[in-house]
């Protein structure tokens, strides 16, 4: 555990606490310790040494790293109370009034909470989920949906620019997180719908598979999506870059549409959405 430093004079601006140390989290910290004139301190559980340029607290002794920011990204919501409700972290909001920056996908109903919680305990709510995985993290181009209740400025903003390309601002609480979930939903019926039909090609087509992949990723509205992941639908299904030259040869059947029927309803103003048919409600 590394001792944080007392402010002075000579000490940085700003202080930084960043929840967990995981995959989006790796990428998004050298951006932060390169920031001048700041401090970047990891709460973890896990971590056994410092990442360089950065401090290491436990979750027991949260509030004496009195930040000015809290940076959070959780896997889910149960992770992401745990820390924001834990009372080291209240202390820890309160001390600075901390702009508290929630980077998860997390249900609409904890994050119209979560900024009640914030607010209370004195600090900034900053709802932000990001997309852009890995590599958004590691280059800092990672694009933030964001709801404030007041315009983000001072040292709230230039850490979000930190690690973040672009950022959509939406006016209520638990919007950014609705358009998150519905967000990730519908790019994973694409995806599937996309292997879904991409296997069929060598299937149907034999030898000409090729050419039919060549004409998928070149022409139409869906060839930048095609060009994009057919390669990885490939390596996942070898048998569909190498097609049989003895290929059954017969019409596609309504079953292997993948998506034939799918419907998705209209999304109300509730703390409740469903995205898709069968799918448990975005809570």
């Amino acid at each position: 555990m590394t001792p944080i430093p007392p402010l002075g004079e000579a000490g940085p601006a700003t202080r930084i606490l960043v929840a967990g140390y995981g995959v989006m989290t790796a990428g998004i910290i050298p951006h932060l310790t390169g920031l001048p004139g700041t401090h970047v301190t990891i709460a973890s559980r896990h971590l056994k040494e410092p990442v360089p340029g950065t401090a290491l607290l436990r979750t027991g002794t949260i509030a004496s790293a009195r930040p000015d920011v809290v940076l959070g990204c959780f896997a889910d919501d149960d992770t992401s109370r745990s820390f924001w409700t834990h009372p080291q972290t209240r202390a820890a909001i309160t001390a600075r009034r901390a702009t508290c920056i929630e980077l998860s996908t997390i249900s609409p109903g904890w994050a119209e909470d979560w900024h009640e919680h914030i607010t209370v305990a004195g600090g900034l709510p900053v709802e932000c989920p990001v997309t852009g995985s890995r590599p958004g993290a590691r280059t800092g181009t990672l694009t933030g949906f964001l709801h404030s209740p007041v315009p983000l400025t001072g040292e709230g903003r230039r850490v979000l620019d930190a690690f973040t390309a672009k950022r959509f601002d939406f006016s209520k609480p638990g919007n950014p997180a609705r358009f998150k979930l519905i967000f990730n939903a519908w790019g994973a019926a694409l995806l599937h719908c996309l292997g879904v039909f991409a296997r069929q090609l060598p299937e149907h087509l034999g030898e000409d598979y090729h050419t039919a992949a060549e004409a998928v990723t070149s022409v139409g509205w869906m060839a930048q999506l095609a060009a994009s992941k057919l390669k990885r639908i490939e390596q996942a299904h070898p048998a569909a870059q190498l097609p049989r030259t003895a290929a059954r040869r017969r019409q596609p059947s309504a079953s292997t549409s993948g998506c034939a029927g799918t419907k998705v309803g209209p999304i109300k103003n509730t703390r409740s959405v469903t995205a898709c048919p069968g799918s448990p409600p975005i809570r």
